[in-house]
């Protein structure tokens, strides 16, 4: 076998050019910088920081993806050594031929002449710095011999050509060898490809330059070799700078791809959530789109807590009813988010029947359908906070009517009593047939709340003389709801008996939980004022139950405040009918015509402690094929409950202190008795008793009945209340709250902690104080 012997270049001219622009920079412009005008001074200083900015992000490896479309930029991160020491020694020239003139410039230029100088010692160190450089690039300058084996002839028929490479995979290594790899006439000389594997949708390779050099093969140069697009080209580092690893797409990436979710995030990065990448996307079965995991990147901690669903939606391109984002409930950096071709919510989801709405032992039902395919589930009553308030608000024709009756139905197959006030007289045919009792008209709907009313007093009188601690229902004491529909008509600015009415909610809202006496709010918007405008109102239906939103106006919902949990959201956004797949310009009359179907029953639903997610109530038209003889319960355990006469005269009598519509001496606050009606007195609190009354309605119930026990309390057992939800509960003024809290404190009946600037409040004292009380 023969062999033939050439000698080389090491280095293509590109980078020998650069080399030598490196060693002789320093020189020249020591020369030539004591001799500039100080225009031109000017003009060369701005082009050095540039050029020194550009250096040393180089050598940092700072430059970022962007510069690696520049030119020449593979030369530039294998010389980065030598060219931040070449940047250094041309701005120790520049400086002093500027700043110290031509007697200075040439002490650093000829000062190596006498050495035992102090301006020698500096010249010196200058110059051995330039000539390290020059050093270091000594390999660019060279030549090598390369010896070059002839192919062996290989046996053959007569007259047959050269033996073709036996695979693809060998084609492309044999193309490489030739246009990129060549010793000779390549690219990139001595670069070789190898390992090269062929996948269905794109080939992969390793790149290995010779020893002591770097992987510089631009994706250029590929793109010209195998006729690919730049962007369809991957090139990625190894575990070294002589190797690197190659990917050629044969069709084109999902990222770059606009019309799926990887490509759209690109919009998404850029305009809604900065430094957040997707990973396991799939496909959605039962959407026709698509599902991934929301990522934050390292440099980012946590995902937004408030991501603004419609801008979402309109940076991938999609309505706000085909896309769902559902922030992790346990990690803060992931998130799933979903973007459909089609919503399964549209299709519905028949009522399978009031089975399916007995509550589990945790009180929890299915009422629909979430976007994801998991049931909408919301907590009817809790077996140690007790029973959990409903708020549930849209426009006309958003399906809030329906919602009300699936809550009733629910009520309804756990036997729990209701009474009901409509002020509309007839929004929902279906509840009044499972309420015990039931308030039609505005003068109907104040009498059904006055019932409520009075029937919390009892329950109250009677936890207070009979020790009551948890809500045991019973089928002579059940649960036993209140539903008022329409609610604006009864709280809001204007209505009639408002103070009357608002009094009742606020009670309702503050006491009732731990008595088994929920409330159910339905209304078209969730503004404060509509709902009587106290935040104890709101306070307590936050934290103490579960809110529906449905579709809204947006002039309701910008006046609105969302509740914890529905942050970015915006109700109003969701469309009165499904999209139509009719978007002709021009109207065809051979077409058939479609009627448009309406988003009945379509929100967002948040249990507590969850975050909203977009969910359809069951379909249902009617609940009256579904009502039960034997599940309507009524508070039996009430005195008077069944009476007609003395539940017809509370129901048209107002409150003690509302009797005068208008009358000054009329207050807000309920009096201590009422003439003709042989009623338990309302015995009114102190502002003490209010606060400790509050403290152990928003208490573990399991926590107040070890302290009622006398048990040893331990640090992990102390359950506490932050000080703003004692505030709303408790109904005191603020004014006098932190003094109550501070004579509590003396006494020993409560304790605060603080943590951070959150001060929580619990019942008695600190267990370490008490423990040194016993042993004093």
């Amino acid at each position: 076998m023969s062999t033939t012997t050439s000698t080389v270049p090491k280095a293509e001219p590109a980078e020998r050019a650069v080399a030598a622009i490196q060693v002789v920079l320093p020189v020249g412009v020591g020369l030539l910088a004591p001799n500039l005008d100080p225009n031109a001074a000017a003009f060369v200083g701005a082009g050095f920081l540039a050029g020194a900015t550009f250096a040393g992000a180089n050598y940092m490896n700072r430059l970022g993806s962007w510069a690696s479309q520049l030119p020449g930029i593979d030369i530039a991160r294998a010389h980065r050594d030598t060219m931040g020491i070449s940047t250094i020694t041309t701005g120790m020239a520049l400086a002093v031929g500027q700043l110290g003139g031509a007697q200075t410039s040439e002490a650093l230029m000829a000062g190596l002449l006498e050495p035992a100088t102090v301006p020698g010692i500096l010249s010196l160190g200058w110059w051995s710095a330039v000539a390290f450089t020059g050093w270091r690039l000594r390999r660019v300058f060279g030549r090598e011999k390369v010896e070059v084996e002839d192919a062996p002839a290989q046996p053959g028929p007569a007259n047959a050509g050269p033996v073709s490479p036996v695979s693809l995979a060998d084609k492309m290594i044999a193309a490489w060898g030739r246009v990129i790899s060549d010793p000779k006439t390549g690219r990139h000389r001595n670069q070789v490809l190898s390992d090269v594997v062929i996948y269905a949708d794109r080939w992969e390779g390793r790149i290995t330059a010779a020893l002591g050099d770097s992987v510089n093969v631009s994706k250029e140069a590929v793109s010209s070799l195998f006729g690919r697009h730049v962007d369809d080209i991957e090139m990625k580092y190894g575990s070294h700078s002589g190797e690197a690893t190659v990917t050629v797409w044969y069709t084109r990436r999902a990222e770059l791809d606009p019309n799926t979710l990887q490509g759209a995030w690109k919009r998404v990065r850029a305009r809604v959530l900065p430094k957040t990448h997707l990973e396991e996307v799939s496909e959605g079965e039962n959407t026709g789109g698509q599902v991934a995991r929301v990522v934050a990147d390292d440099d980012l901690d946590a995902l937004p807590r408030v991501v603004n669903v419609g801008s979402l939606a309109g940076a991938l391109r999609r309505s706000i009813d085909l896309v769902s984002y559902e922030p992790g409930r346990r990690d803060p950096r992931r998130a799933i988010i979903r973007v459909m071709d089609h919503n399964p919510l549209e299709a519905g989801h028949d009522f399978q029947g009031l089975d399916s709405l007995v509550a589990t032992p945790g009180g929890w039902v299915s009422i629909g359908k979430i976007v994801s395919g998991f049931p909408a589930r919301i907590q009817l009553f809790d077996p140690k906070l007790g029973a959990l308030h409903v708020v549930i608000a849209g426009t006309t024709g958003s399906g809030k009517g329906g919602t009300g009756q699936m809550i009733s139905l629910a009520y309804h197959a756990n036997r729990m009593a209701q009474i009901y006030a409509d002020p509309k007289g007839a929004s929902n045919p279906a509840i009044p047939k499972m309420a015990a009792y039931s308030g039609l008209t505005n003068a109907g709907a104040l009498g059904a709340m006055r019932l409520s009313w009075w029937a919390l007093q009892h329950r109250i009188e009677e936890a207070a003389r009979l020790d009551l601690k948890n809500f045991q229902p019973s089928p002579m004491r059940p649960y036993c709801a209140t539903l008022l529909d329409e609610a604006a008509q009864m709280l809001a600015p204007g209505a009639p008996n408002r103070k009357e009415a608002v009094k009742i909610v606020k009670d309702g809202a503050s006491l009732t939980r731990s008595l088994g006496m929920p409330w159910v709010l339905i209304n078209q918007t969730v503004n404060l004022d509509q709902l009587g405008g106290e935040q104890a109102i709101r306070a307590n239906l936050l934290a103490g139950g579960t809110w529906i939103i449905l579709r809204t106006d947006s002039d309701q919902v910008n006046l609105g405040d969302l509740p914890p949990g529905f942050e970015g959201l915006d109700p109003s956004l969701i469309p009165p009918v499904w999209a139509d797949d009719n978007d002709a310009l021009v109207y065809d009359p051979a077409m058939e015509e479609c009627d448009p179907r309406r988003t009945f029953g379509l929100g967002y639903v948040a249990a507590p402690g969850g975050r909203a997610g977009m969910m359809r109530i069951d379909t249902l038209e009617d609940a009256t094929p579904h009502i039960r003889a034997e599940n309507i319960a009524a508070p039996l355990d009430v005195p008077w409950w069944g009476d007609q006469a003395v539940m017809e005269e509370l129901a048209r009598t107002p409150l003690p202190g509302f009797e005068e519509e208008g009358d000054e001496g009329a207050t807000d606050e309920a009096g201590t008795s009422f003439p003709g009606v042989g009623l338990p007195k309302a015995k009114e609190m102190t502002s003490e008793e209010k606060v400790l009354a509050a403290l152990r309605d928003e208490s573990d119930p399991m926590y107040v009945e070890m302290l009622d026990e006398g048990d040893d309390i331990s640090p992990e057992d102390v359950d506490y209340v932050e000080r703003s939800d004692l505030l709303a509960a408790s109904g005191v003024p603020e004014a006098t709250f932190a003094n109550v809290l501070n004579k509590l404190e003396k006494k020993g009946r409560l304790h605060r902690t603080k943590n951070g600037k959150i001060t929580k409040v619990a019942l008695g004292s600190k267990p370490e104080e008490a423990a040194s009380g016993e042993s004093a």
